[in-house]
């Protein structure tokens, strides 16, 4: 079985450098496919020199200690297809997920638009997924969830807004619930 060969220079996809220009972490709230708000942490960082972006995100209940999303995420270029995805692994899948990136793109309201989808949101006979990760020009982060599960509407169910947090350290309690955030 015989591979192409990768590209020439993985560092050149400028959506990688792009997210590694906003590596930190970020803080601010959320609303959920139940339409509860939530608390949400969310980290971004370059690593493997540049080659991948790691991602972790918690979102917490506003009024308690529960956490009901935790992830983690990789965007990379898949040396099979040539092209870059998102994998993800969530307390709310069973395994991990693989997106492809649909939209690379930015505009009069954001540096970067990056959205990865899984699946035909048409398709009502399986589940579909996209993830959008979008850089605004004030600084902030947007992550948005859109799912749709066998027989229900694609649509979007989750969605936070991030701003860079003044300071890198976190309290203690998500410390030390949380370590892999800290």
């Amino acid at each position: 079985m015989s591979m192409s060969p990768p590209p020439k220079d993985l560092f050149a996809v400028p959506l990688l450098q792009r997210l590694s220009a906003v590596a930190g972490i970020y803080s601010g709230e959320g609303v959920n496919h139940a339409g509860e708000k939530f608390d949400a942490k969310f980290e971004i960082r370059s690593e493997v020199d540049g080659a991948l972006i790691a991602i972790s995100f918690l979102a917490t209940e506003k009024e308690g200690e529960g956490a009901f999303h935790e992830e983690r995420t990789w965007i990379t270029e898949d040396l099979l297809t040539g092209s870059v995805g998102l994998w993800t692994v969530s307390s709310n899948t069973p395994g991990v997920l693989q997106l492809k990136l649909i939209e690379d793109s930015n505009d009069g309201s954001y540096l970067t638009r990056a959205v990865f989808r899984l699946g035909d949101p048409a398709d009502l006979t399986r589940f579909r997924e996209e993830i959008s990760l979008s850089v605004r020009h004030d600084g902030a982060l947007e992550y948005v969830y859109s799912w749709g599960v066998p027989h229900e509407k694609f649509s979007v169910k989750s969605k936070a807004l991030l701003t860079a947090e003044h300071s890198r350290q976190m309290t203690d309690d998500t410390e030390r619930k949380h370590p892999h955030l800290a």
